[in-house]
């Protein structure tokens, strides 16, 4: 059966105002300075109460809210419930990884979140209507491009209204559109995808390319912009201004060169005939501070998740698995033969191994090791559905049971004793080999004399043990 899966695109619409009367304009104004009054209310009693439940929160203030706002339709209260809930539940999760100094969060942003039930949007006329005080309903139109064409026929889901500073009016509509996707095999072609400060590494063990972003470059290039406006320029009004310009050029400028690039790799996964894109997951890349303030500068500034993004709904788009993997020691671990590599004299970026003599870029190095750990993992979870696996296996000694009279008693220190094995292993679990002594006779332990290697395999999660020769008697009796 082959693989579905929904993925979630938003589309963004510049409102028309031109068009649009007085008393429409200062309702819609009105209705996010009630909205962000009422969010902010859901929030300091979540923070009161100590809560991040949608539904606590729905219970405790709905119908309180309800009575004070009675000409506000009940759903802009249930959007702004869950608004609170989602705001001060991010909140504790900052708080709890120290990167939040406040004691509680305030929403001080102008939007609102718009359920299916407040707008109705009609993608072929390219307008929007939304319900405000008293069950009015505001009709506006959208500015639109070709860019919005591809939305036609996706599904509508939820909405933002967002307010800015400059008095302009947007709406972020999210589409869902139910992608079919390959499915993905041990014998599936990949591509994987080493994403860097400046450079973008992809490929697989027979070819590697090269995307050279210069992020780095970029980001620090405005940063220190940013920082000599902040101390020359006085004026407020106008350092916030310049602030915003040049906050946005490099936005558009990195976005851009993002899309371009996982376009290329798109491009190239449908030449060779790739089905699976395998990243890393740098999803906690930087919630840890590193010892140098410039090196934490770099991360922080570093949107290597937002290319990510970009490259798994677009590569989801176009009929490709994206599959993320253990960022660890990708660079530091030979892919070979699995040893720490060291610096090589030929450059700081080059790695070699002592063991094998592999001596290569640590890029190239990062992307055939994302690419072996892909299979590995993959082969992995085939190999432990089921509990007994024949690979598994330890062969030790002749299956057939020991030839010798049943009274026959064994004379000390003539003949070392036959020994019989017990495997005990798992996924991730340590092999553990118990040596029984076969000394019995087929009449005293007929488990060891039908089955004298047994091989069984049971998850044991402690390290090598020692038991008496009863207690294993006893383990053979029960498996076998």
């Amino acid at each position: 059966m082959m693989p579905v899966e929904e993925i979630t695109l938003t589309a963004r619409f510049k409102v028309d105002l031109t068009d649009v009367d007085e008393a429409a304009i200062s309702e819609i104004r009105h209705l996010f300075a009630e909205y962000r009054r009422i969010v902010n209310e859901l929030i300091e009693h979540a923070h009161s109460h100590r809560t991040t439940s949608f539904i606590s929160l729905h219970h405790a203030k709905y119908r309180e809210l309800r009575q004070r706002y009675p000409t506000l339709p009940s759903h802009y209260i249930f959007t702004a419930c869950r608004h609170a809930a989602s705001i001060y539940k991010s909140f504790i999760e900052l708080k709890k990884l120290g990167m939040c100094e406040r004691e509680k969060p305030i929403f001080k942003g102008r939007a609102i979140w718009l359920d299916s039930t407040l707008f109705k949007l009609d993608i072929e006329g390219w307008r929007v209507s939304i319900i405000v005080h008293g069950g009015r309903w505001v009709t506006l139109r959208l500015l639109h491009g070709k860019y919005h064409d591809r939305f036609r026929g996706m599904r509508l889901g939820e909405a933002w209204l967002v307010l800015r500073d400059d008095g302009s009016l947007y709406l972020n509509v999210v589409f869902r559109q139910t992608i079919v996707l390959p499915e993905v095999g041990a014998d599936a072609k990949v591509i994987a995808v080493d994403v860097n400060e400046n450079v973008i590494v992809y490929g697989n063990d027979d070819f590697i390319e090269r995307f050279e972003t210069n992020e780095g470059i970029i980001r620090t290039r405005y940063f220190l912009k940013r920082r000599r406006i902040q101390s020359k320029i006085r004026d407020k009004e106008l350092r916030r201004k310049l602030l915003g310009k040049y906050k946005g050029r490099e936005r558009h400028r990195v976005r851009e060169i993002y899309y371009r690039a996982a376009k290329e790799i798109i491009s190239k996964a449908r030449e060779v005939g790739a089905t699976v894109i395998v990243m890393e997951d740098l999803r906690h890349l930087n919630r840890k501070d590193k010892d140098s303030k410039e090196l934490n500068g770099r991360i922080h500034r570093w949107s290597y998740r937002r290319f990510q993004q970009i490259l798994e709904y677009q590569a989801k788009l176009h009929g490709l698995n994206v599959k993320y993997v253990d960022p660890r020691n990708t660079s530091s671990l030979c892919p070979i033969c699995g040893s720490e590599l060291e610096e090589s004299s030929n450059g700081c970026r080059i790695r070699r191994c002592q063991r094998c003599g592999l001596e290569e870029d640590r890029d190239v190095i990062a992307v055939r090791n994302l690419t072996r750990r892909y299979y590995e993992r993959y082969t992995d979870a085939k190999t432990t559905k089921t509990s007994f696996d024949r690979r598994r296996q330890i062969d030790v000694g002749s299956p057939r049971s020991p030839r010798k009279p049943p009274n026959e008693k064994r004379e000390e220190g003539l003949k070392s004793p036959e020994r019989h094995v017990i495997v005990f292993g798992g996924c991730g679990s340590l092999l553990i080999m118990l040596f029984i002594e076969s000394g019995h006779s087929s009449k005293s332990n007929p488990c060891l004399a039908r089955n004298p290697a047994a091989h069984l395999l049971i998850p044991w999660p402690t390290h090598p043990v020692q038991i008496s020769r009863p207690l294993a008697s006893f383990i053979l009796k029960f498996f076998t």
